[in-house]
């Protein structure tokens, strides 16, 4: 049997092994391409997911970031404003204060030419009294001399009577002889001029009198001037006396009022110091010593207490009764109590205070606050104060004290409300000074700093 001729095979079996190895190649590579696009598309649409959460949040935050800008902006164009009106109303002050220095300067010129016055006022009512003693004496001579003149009038009466009795004889004796008339003739003759001179006399007793008259009159008009002078002395007396009062009642442009008055002290350690590194040793008696001025200057001062603060504050005397204002006596008591402290401490404003508005319903009137520096502990810190600065402390202690007074110690509509002048020894601290003018100007009062010695 003849073999037939086998036909070419175009596709062997190891070249169809071959394709299908590349098939499943193919087919697995298309596979993980798919795997591996799947899970791209998963990731791209959880980066598109993320990229639009993120957006959004991008967008509140920028919503919450522009309406803080908008609250930042507001607050400090409120700022700026309250700097404004604080630099006004300081300037507003300043200007009151050179005002009332001009005036105290006006009253003390008028005073010393008042004093003046009052000193020719003086030399003219020892001059007129000279005067007066003067005329006294001359119408005390004038008076002796009208005595004289008046008995000599009498004695001239008395001759008088005597020539008319001669007068009646030598008529008697006319008849009688011619002689005899002759001699009563020339009698008679005599007996006329005697009468003239007599006349002549009592013309001279009436100028005498006239005089006397006058140098009464002129003693009388002398002594209504001088009458007018002790008038014009006691007026000018009296507008000395108010012109010193007026003088007295202020101290450095504070009106000094006040009946039952509590001085609140500052005793903390910065009363003894210039500042931070510098010791000033004179710094507290000067603080006595302005405390005594106040008192002496307020007129009706009847009752006082003194309330010392520094880190607790306490009574300088008792438990916190009023005591009587006895002048001196009690200047030098205080004065001398309170060299004997040593200052020391932080400064609880906020303590001093609560202690001084406990004698407001027993009739406190006026609190005098005498201090140096800025609250710097007591109530009013927040519960992180550990963290705070200086600066942060005194300004929450400040607010705080400034809203107690304000909602609790002494309200703006409250009865009876008490007024509180500040006398600051902030020695060029213009943050304590701010805030004792601000304190005052709150509660109806006013405020001076003491500038460094």
């Amino acid at each position: 049997m003849r073999a037939r001729p086998r036909p070419p095979q175009l596709v062997s079996m190891w070249m169809l092994d071959v394709f299908c190895c590349a098939l499943g190649c193919v087919t697995l590579l298309w596979l993980v391409s798919n795997r591996d696009a799947a899970q791209e598309a998963q990731r791209n649409k959880a980066a598109i997911a993320e990229l639009a959460s993120t957006r959004s949040s991008l967008l509140s935050t920028t919503q919450e970031l522009e309406a803080t800008r908008r609250s930042l902006n507001a607050e400090v164009d409120n700022l700026k404003a309250k700097l404004l009106a604080t630099t006004n109303e300081r300037d507003d002050a300043a200007v009151k204060l050179a005002v009332a220095k001009a005036d105290i300067s006006t009253l003390e010129t008028k005073l010393a030419k008042a004093i003046v016055q009052a000193s020719d006022l003086e030399d003219q009512l020892v001059k007129k009294r000279k005067d007066a003693s003067d005329l006294t004496a001359r119408l005390a001579s004038v008076t002796q001399s009208s005595d004289e003149l008046r008995k000599l009038l009498r004695e001239k009466d008395a001759e008088r009577e005597d020539l008319a009795l001669k007068a009646k004889k030598a008529a008697d004796q006319l008849n009688d002889a011619d002689a005899k008339l002759r001699a009563l003739a020339k009698a008679n003759d005599d007996a006329k001029s005697d009468l003239a001179a007599m006349r002549k006399t009592g013309d001279e007793l009436a100028a005498a009198k006239a005089e006397a008259r006058n140098l009464r009159k002129q003693l009388d008009d002398a002594n209504v001037n001088i009458v007018d002078l002790q008038g014009d002395k006691k007026k000018l007396a009296d507008k000395i006396d108010r012109l010193r009062i007026e003088s007295d009642a202020k101290f450095a442009g504070i009106a000094m009022t006040g009946k039952r008055v509590v001085f609140a002290i500052d005793v903390s350690g910065s009363m003894k110091l210039l500042d931070d590194k510098t010791a000033a040793p004179q710094k507290w008696p000067i603080v006595v010593e302005t405390l005594t001025k106040v008192m002496r200057s307020l007129p009706e001062l009847d009752q006082y207490q003194i309330v010392l603060f520094s880190r607790t504050s306490r009574y300088l005397f008792g438990t916190g009764g009023w005591l009587p204002y006895r002048g001196e006596e009690t200047l030098k008591l205080v004065a001398d109590k309170l060299l004997d402290e040593d200052p020391v401490g932080d400064t609880n404003m906020y303590d001093a205070f609560d202690l001084a508005f406990r004698l407001k319903a027993n009739g406190l009137d006026t609190i005098y606050l005498f201090s140096d520096g800025l609250p710097t502990s007591g109530q009013g810190l927040p519960a992180d104060a550990k963290t705070l600065t200086d600066a942060q402390r005194s300004d929450h202690l400040t607010k705080h004290i400034r809203q107690t007074l304000r909602d609790v110690w002494n309200p703006e509509r409250g009865a009876n409300r008490v007024k509180i002048n500040s006398i600051g020894f902030f020695f060029e601290s213009n943050e304590v000074g701010a805030f004792l003018w601000a304190l005052s100007r709150e509660n109806n009062g006013s405020f001076v700093g003491m500038n460094k010695p």
